[in-house]
């Protein structure tokens, strides 16, 4: 919807200014970026652009570029994982470093990992992460509450179209089995793992 309204806008705004200019040429020769109509083409393109722009920075909108540093980041700008409940071990967060530079270097694509301890919205939380962290329309995140007992699974918009399972059911079959046991090194490796494999299929 909001592409076809800026697109009609972009229609209507053009073919005032070509008509503004068509009426100009008429009686001499016009520098069209001397004229009204030519000011209100270039606005409407510069505004239209800004507007793109800032959909496509939005947290998991669309493919992202390659990610700045983020100052804001409670862990190293350049991991993924961000264990503030101190659930993982370094080794887990070593390979899972690894796995995503695998997933960025081949696919662009980035699986992000956050723990956290008795977030009121975990789903909430996760995107707060998603949008730090930069991921884009093909990226997933995955948050675990360690006291609230509770794990969640987000996809980016672009991957969520073509992703052919429920994200839930998906985590589940996972993590559930790990997760219970206070075991979750396993359970965020068991999940990234078969996501890495499907992002394989999936792009090949």
């Amino acid at each position: 919807m909001r592409g076809i309204v800026i697109f009609v806008l972009c229609i209507a705004a053009v073919g005032a200014a070509m008509g503004g200019v068509a009426a100009g040429v008429k009686n001499k020769k016009v520098n069209i970026f001397k004229t009204q109509a030519g000011a209100w083409l270039f606005t409407i393109v510069m505004v239209t652009a800004a507007i793109d722009i800032g959909y496509a920075k939005s947290p998991l909108a669309g493919t992202q570029e390659p990610r700045p540093d983020v100052p804001n980041a409670p862990a190293s700008a350049d991991s993924y994982v961000w264990d503030d409940a101190n659930a993982l071990s370094s080794r887990t967060e070593r390979e899972l470093d690894e796995r995503n530079e695998r997933l960025w270097n081949t696919y662009s694509v980035t699986i992000g990992v956050v723990t956290c301890d008795n977030e009121r919205d975990l789903g909430e939380y996760a995107m707060g992460c998603a949008e730090k962290m930069g991921l884009g329309g093909y990226d997933m995140i995955v948050a675990l509450d360690i006291a609230g007992e509770n794990y969640w699974f987000l996809l980016g918009g672009d991957v969520d179209r073509d992703f052919p399972y429920d994200p839930s059911e998906y985590a589940c079959d996972y993590m559930e089995r790990p997760f219970a046991k206070g075991d979750y090194d396993n359970a965020v490796l068991s999940l990234t793992d078969a996501l890495e494999r499907w992002y394989g299929d999936y792009f090949d």
